[in-house]
């Protein structure tokens, strides 16, 4: 889709087409996308088990609120798992976004989902996380 096709055909037939710059868009195999969507998915976690519960809870399941609970967070941290660890921190251009993005936020999220992994018992999660907060803390 052109959007110089869409907004041209506003214009009369003597102004002179307007040449809009395409938008910048972030790629979706681009490290920087991953660790905003994993920075996304934590800092808004209780938006998310909210419309998570209610969808749960308006699909007639007999499970109670604790086994909602857990299946949500299960889900979430599973997700934003999936996405930090697209992050390589061998790849030089991975560590400069990295670096880049580096901010209180991910740290915050970092610990949220170590915390999380930890209770489970998961520890190769665990160790993963580990590398990019030891990464981050180390080169601050």
């Amino acid at each position: 889709m052109d959007i110089n096709k869409i907004f041209g055909t506003f214009n009369s037939k003597d102004e002179d087409k307007a040449s809009f710059p395409s938008p910048h868009f972030i790629d979706d195999n681009h490290p920087r996308y991953f660790i905003r969507l994993f920075v996304k998915l934590l800092t808004n976690y209780p938006t998310y088990m909210k419309q998570t519960l209610g969808v749960l809870r308006h699909s007639g399941t007999t499970m109670d609120l604790d086994e909602l609970k857990t299946a949500a967070d299960i889900l979430l941290y599973n997700k934003a798992y999936e996405c930090i660890v697209q992050v390589d921190v061998q790849d030089k251009y991975h560590i400069k976004v990295l670096f880049e993005e580096a901010d209180d936020d991910l740290k915050i999220s970092l610990n949220k989902i170590l915390n999380f992994f930890e209770k489970g018992e998961e520890y190769e999660k665990c160790a993963n996380i580990k590398k990019y907060l030891d990464f981050l803390n180390f080169s601050s």
